[in-house]
């Protein structure tokens, strides 16, 4: 079974701090007499289901455009989801939250599933989305020694509430000596720990020389 693991965007997409979003106007419609329908799209490129690179926090980071096709796959033995949870009034994520029994340190892609999607359409989701902690990034580059890529249902893995902090954990993550690229606001509405996948495929929007953007995720899972 296929299923999509991104959200799709559209004008009421939450950004980071409350931002302005994704905005369209229709250039050409079949409608008014025109000969195709177009429209022409103004977003930022940290937009809904997205990928940080190295380069947006390093000027010598890698870009978005800087990895071959097969960076983007993902086997499902070397994927890990990992459960958050929170204690009430906390918004960064230490190791002592993560409620799995068993984890594979094997891992190339980890999962980060908090539940916060399910306000995605509050102002909570983006004012007190729970972050990484700097003790948690520093845990996820010292036991995922594969670890390619690390994706979280939050709006982003820095809480508006914590930013300083959140500089940090993006800067230890996407180091370019040993980068782990971040994957921000990741629909997980559709997965849980016991989800079995078999492959995942990360389809990032090919702008050169981005410091990340938009990008369309789909699994293969195996049916209940």
């Amino acid at each position: 079974m296929i299923i999509s693991l991104s959200h799709k965007i559209d004008s009421s997409t939450p950004m980071y701090g409350g931002k302005k979003g994704f905005e369209f106007k229709i250039e050409s419609s079949i409608s008014r007499g025109d000969t195709a329908n177009t429209q022409r799209w103004t977003f930022p490129n940290h937009l809904g289901t997205h990928i940080d690179t190295p380069y947006h926090f390093y000027q010598n980071g890698k870009k978005l455009d800087g990895d071959p096709p097969s960076f983007w796959f993902f086997k499902g033995e070397k994927i890990q989801i990992l459960n958050v949870k929170l204690p009430e009034k906390k918004l960064l994520i230490e190791p002592t939250y993560i409620t799995n029994k068993d984890i594979s340190y094997d891992a190339e892609l980890l999962i980060l599933k908090t539940g916060v999607g399910k306000h995605r359409n509050k102002e909570k989701f983006w004012k007190y989305n729970p972050g990484i902690s700097q003790e948690f990034a520093i845990w996820i580059k010292e036991k995922f020694k594969k670890l390619r890529v690390v994706a979280t249902d939050s709006i982003s893995v820095s809480s508006w509430q914590h930013r300083d902090v959140g500089r940090k954990v993006h800067k230890i993550l996407l180091n370019p000596k040993k980068p782990v690229l971040i994957i921000e606001d990741m629909d997980l509405s559709k997965i849980a720990s016991e989800t079995v996948f078999k492959m995942l495929y990360i389809a990032p929007i090919t702008v050169k020389g981005a410091d990340g953007g938009p990008c369309t995720i789909f699994a293969e899972v195996q049916k209940k």
